[in-house]
């Protein structure tokens, strides 16, 4: 009996892993060796278990950093709202976003005002436009955008392809170098327009950093419209040892938070991935 319940146990132990359970042990891997890697550029508290606030409650630190859930391939840094400087901003936000609101206050009911005359001359209804989150302005779009840096991971892909509203076109950085990254792709924050019905309006593009590493050629930066464009990064065919063979790495949100990622994280930790 002994020897049988040895086999049973060799057995079960040699069974290999489900494809879906290899892929998630592989990306929690990955995950915390790049969540080590940004250490030394976020060396900001954990929010609490609502993601609202830090978990130590410090109003100090400007920023605090969202607990990554299992399987995740994001890492969420978030203004902390109990800091002085930060609440001193969203103040000056919302009374930006304030105006933006009565204009838009203003449109709808001339549009109402309008739309009941001509009822009544024509006797037919029109739609009339409401008051949305989208008539907050640049100012609600900005704000919400510089106060979060979302860091989102991939790798092992054929290729990496990233769709980009903006009225600056991506481009090779030129004030950041990472030793072993194939190419930095950087995107400024910028503010372009965009028709919507009658009217022109203007939308907030928030920064944008693309860190591309592995057997990949260098990226292609294509042009789909006056305000959308495409980096498209293939995989080179290249025989690669390591498991992990490219990644891309893309930083979206606050401008000066990113470059100060760019600057301080651990690349040389990130590389060890791929070797």
């Amino acid at each position: 009996m002994k020897g049988a319940g040895v086999l049973i146990v060799s057995a079960v132990c040699a069974w290999p892993a489900p494809a879906g359970a290899q892929a998630m042990a592989d990306g929690d891997r990955v995950m915390t060796a790049v969540r080590a890697a940004l250490a030394p550029a976020l060396p900001f508290p954990d929010t609490d278990d609502s993601g609202t606030v830090p978990a130590n409650g410090s109003p100090v630190p400007a920023w605090m950093v969202r607990p990554r859930q299992p399987g995740e391939r994001s890492i969420e840094v978030m203004a902390n709202p109990l800091n002085e400087i930060n609440q001193a901003r969203a103040m000056r936000a919302m009374a930006q976003i304030g105006v933006a609101i009565d204009a838009a206050q203003r449109r709808a009911e001339l549009q109402y005002e309008r739309a009941v005359a001509e009822a009544k001359r024509t006797g037919r209804s029109q739609d009339v436009d409401g008051v949305g989150l989208s008539d907050e302005g640049v100012a609600g779009a900005r704000i919400d955008a510089e106060a979060h840096v979302t860091i989102d991971v991939d790798f092992n892909q054929p290729s990496y392809t990233f769709g980009m509203e903006s009225s600056v076109a991506p481009a090779p950085s030129r004030s950041v170098a990472i030793a072993g990254a194939v190419a930095i792709i950087m995107v400024p924050s910028n503010v372009f327009r965009v028709k919507v019905a009658e009217r022109s309006e203007e939308k907030f593009s928030p920064a944008e950093a693309v860190v591309l590493f592995g057997t990949l050629g260098m990226p292609e930066v294509r042009e789909r419209s006056e305000n959308a464009y495409e980096v498209v990064a293939p995989a080179a065919a290249a025989e690669h040892p390591s498991p992990v063979r490219t990644m891309a790495i893309r930083l979206r949100g606050n401008e000066v938070l990113i470059a100060d990622i760019l600057r301080k994280t651990d690349w040389p930790q990130v590389l060890e991935l791929l070797k």
